[in-house]
């Protein structure tokens, strides 16, 4: 009798094992895929210069200087230039931040 109690028992692991292991061990995705990398306009706080580069913050540092003066920009069409736009999570809420396919 105890024989078949531990058969059982381990029979029993097997089976709970078996059914936990893909959803213990699951693969999972890259967290961002090279095709679904953020591209946003930034202007320099300092030239007005504008830059289309990878969303990597509030604020970037500058291609040529290295300094610290890139914000995210929006497109004023009244003045039809680049100005500093809001903050990245009012972006977000406003629909300004779009996926743009990587070549």
């Amino acid at each position: 009798m105890k024989d078949m109690r531990l058969w059982g028992a381990i029979l029993g692991l097997v089976i709970a094992s078996w059914l936990l292991y893909p959803s213990v061990f699951a693969k999972r995705p890259p967290a961002v895929e090279n095709d679904d990398v953020i591209v946003i306009h930034y202007v320099c706080r300092e030239s007005g210069k504008v830059f289309e580069l990878p969303l990597a913050g509030e604020c970037c540092e500058h291609p040529e200087t290295g300094r610290q003066t890139l914000v995210p920009a929006i497109y004023d069409a009244r003045r039809k230039k680049w100005r500093p736009g809001p903050p990245l999570a009012e972006m977000r809420q406003m629909g300004l931040l779009q996926s743009v396919p990587r070549d």
